[in-house]
């Protein structure tokens, strides 16, 4: 009886078994020589982020030492891209001193950054300003720059109520502004002698005045 030959069995190496050496030998090839690299770099990074960190710190207690210096009565300059609350505190500082003229741009720089919360404050407190300045000129019966700031004063307190229709103290002072207007009509044809007296009448039928408090 013939026997036939077979060929031996071949033998496959397990599946992926030559690949995955292969990986692990480049992994360990790349890793080897990136670690030099890594372990110079990561605390390069780490310090970067820690000044990162730090410098973030030192602009926030800046700000917050200038917001307390503004709010002292002190002048301090503030550049038109600082912080939202600087910018504030930079209004609400000019509004106290009457320094309206200043004002606006500041104004215009929270807009642009989207600040309606704090825009809309520092519309009031530019009101609060403006109203300020007329009931002085009314006092010293200086009629003709009276109006227009009353104008003024009801403007910045309308747009303060756009961005925040919530704004109580607003709408209290626009009401006291809209009075003032009422009540004198026209202010060309008042003569100073009738008014010195009216604008103290004014503050006692009205329950409170323009808010001094930005």
């Amino acid at each position: 009886m013939t026997t036939l030959a077979t060929a031996p069995a071949r033998r496959f190496p397990p599946t992926g078994g030559i690949g995955a050496g292969m990986f692990r030998l480049g992994l360990g090839r790349v890793w080897g020589r990136a670690r030099p690299l890594i372990i110079v770099a990561l605390p390069l990074l780490m310090l970067a982020v820690t000044l990162g960190l730090l410098a973030g710190a030192w602009r926030i207690t800046r700000d917050n030492a200038a917001i307390r210096s503004l709010a002292g009565g002190n002048d301090v300059a503030v550049p038109r891209d600082a912080a939202p609350a600087l910018l504030l505190a930079r209004v609400q500082h000019l509004a106290r001193r009457g320094a309206v003229e200043a004002i606006e741009p500041l104004i215009e720089a929270l807009d642009r950054a989207g600040e309606v919360e704090r825009a809309a404050r520092a519309r009031y407190a530019l009101a609060n300003a403006h109203l300020r300045q007329a009931f002085d000129l009314l006092e010293r019966g200086d009629l003709d720059p009276a109006g227009p700031r009353i104008t003024l004063a009801r403007q910045e307190y309308r747009r303060a109520l756009q961005g925040r229709p919530d704004f109580w103290d607003a709408k209290f002072n626009l009401d006291v502004a809209s009075r003032l207007l009422r009540d004198f009509p026209d202010f060309d044809r008042k003569s100073g002698d009738e008014l010195k007296a009216e604008p103290k009448k004014i503050w006692t039928d009205i329950p409170g005045q323009p808010r001094g408090q930005p």
